[in-house]
């Protein structure tokens, strides 16, 4: 053997490169000691340690199956394979990655496989952090465009019916959420604190009445978390398949005192890691509904005061009407009747005159609240100022409108408590009720207050504390 032969066979034993030779079934006919290195088996010394063994008895599971179905099929197709990537697991049961090239030969009649492998675990550990590396900066790209266009529609925000139902879309698109909520406690000054709620919770999962008093952000990752941060509610969380959850306060700093405005929640159905910046995309979308609120409550308050009545609460003429023409809308639409009331109290005048108007106020307030608990939900009260009062009903024929009527006047005359007690206080009721008629052009919402107006005028005229019904355009 020349010194040239030599020195090539040095070479390729003891190069950093797995060069090896296989039969068709995997065994190792011939390596160098390049291999042994790679799979941990005896470092590069004895360099036969591996003959007659299977090279299956190192490959991971994954890289069982495509070499067994697709790496040794390509190379009896092709004669050649070039660039596969496998992995091992070597001596010490860490995992080790190669790039593999092979070519098939026919040597003594049978065909063996030429193949050199080349580590490449440190590079797959760097793709594999590239690739981390860029679906963190993916998600974050993702979150900050979903807060720029929160942030966006928070701007132009048309109260606080737009300010939740916002919240809830920019949480849902941002965690992928299986449930998404959220809460504010909404000040008026007629009802005083409510708790006002968008979105939708799992079913069977009962909220607080009000948000909870706790400025933390509470993160339940899994079931057993759950458990230990919300015993109360786990049961009924994991019979609705909840698996993860988290609860966002959105809170003020007022000094030293933090007050709870809302909160944002969402529910997963499977376990999360619900990473930092995934739980920092909610609270930056919780100060930025800290930052709106008061404006959008002002806003509400302002359309509150022009469409309700400041004595009573109850809507004015200006969202009585709005509200009739849609039901006049529907009744022309699907055939459903509807009903108008017109009462003007009889009595009140000298309740006014002799007791003040503070004790009439307080008649006034006592009548509103009267109305409402004979109506039905669905049903508009309204006061259209002085002792006037309308309501509309839908889905009534003109025996139930009768009758609805005749409720509306005894409840009314009930006696009178307080300062006012003993004084007499009646109405006098004009009704009108319309149903759809075919060619018939349909009232605007004026011409049926205008008719319920002069039915009342009649029972007036008819001796008061009294009702007057009319069939429009009947």
């Amino acid at each position: 053997m020349s010194n040239a032969t030599a020195e090539s066979l040095d070479l390729l034993e003891h190069t950093p490169v797995a060069v090896f030779t296989l039969g068709v079934d995997g065994t190792i006919l011939a390596h160098n000691a390049g291999m042994q290195v790679w799979l941990g088996e005896g470092g590069p010394e004895g360099g036969d340690g591996l003959r007659g063994r299977n090279i299956v008895e190192w490959l991971t599971a994954a890289s069982r199956m495509l070499y067994e179905t697709q790496v040794i099929p390509r190379l009896l197709e092709r004669g050649r394979l070039r660039e596969v990537m496998l992995e091992i697991r070597d001596g010490a049961g860490e995992r080790r990655a190669a790039l593999v090239n092979a070519e098939l030969r026919h040597v003594d009649g049978r065909s063996v496989a030429y193949v050199a492998a080349v580590e490449t675990t440190a590079r797959a550990a760097f793709e594999k952090e590239l690739v981390a590396a860029r679906r963190e900066t993916e998600l974050a790209h993702r979150r900050l465009v979903l807060l720029q266009d929160a942030t966006s529609a928070l701007a132009v925000a048309n109260g606080l019916d737009d300010l939740g139902e916002t919240l809830v879309s920019a949480a849902s698109r941002a965690m992928s959420t299986a449930w998404t909520a959220v809460r504010l406690v909404h000040t008026s000054g007629q009802a005083g604190a409510e708790v006002r709620r968008w979105g939708d919770h799992p079913p069977g999962v009962l909220l607080d009445a009000r948000p909870a008093a706790s400025a933390q952000q509470l993160v339940c990752r899994d079931v057993e978390q759950i458990a230990l941060a919300a015993p109360q509610d786990a049961a009924a969380l994991q019979a609705s398949g909840i698996e993860a959850l988290v609860t966002t306060p959105i809170v003020r700093m007022m000094g030293e005192r933090t007050v709870v405005l809302g909160e944002i929640h969402c529910w997963f159905r499977r376990a999360r890691s619900l990473e930092a910046d995934e739980l920092e995309s909610l609270r930056a979308l919780a100060a930025q509904a800290e930052r709106v609120v008061d404006h959008l409550r002002l806003r509400d308050q302002l359309q509150h005061h022009a469409l309700h009545d400041s004595l009573t609460g109850l809507p004015n003429r200006v969202l009585f009407e709005q509200r009739l023409q849609r039901i006049l809308e529907r009744t022309e639409h699907d055939g459903v009747p509807c009903a108008v009331l017109f009462l003007d109290l009889d009595g009140f005048k000298g309740i006014n005159d002799r007791l003040g108007h503070g004790v009439g106020d307080e008649v006034l307030r006592i009548v509103a609240d009267r109305l409402r608990r004979v109506c039905r939900v669905g049903d508009t009260v309204a006061r259209l100022g002085g002792d006037e009062f309308l309501i509309t009903a839908s889905g009534m024929d003109d025996a139930e409108t009768t009758r609805f009527a005749e409720r509306v006047r005894s409840v009314v005359r009930e006696p009178l408590d307080g300062p006012a007690a003993g004084s007499p206080l009646s109405a006098s009721v004009g009704a009108v009720h319309w149903r759809a008629d075919v060619g018939r052009v349909p009232p605007s919402a004026e011409d049926v207050v205008a008719a319920a107006d002069a039915a009342m005028y009649r029972a007036k005229r008819a001796g008061k504390d009294g009702v007057q019904v009319d069939v429009l355009g009947g």
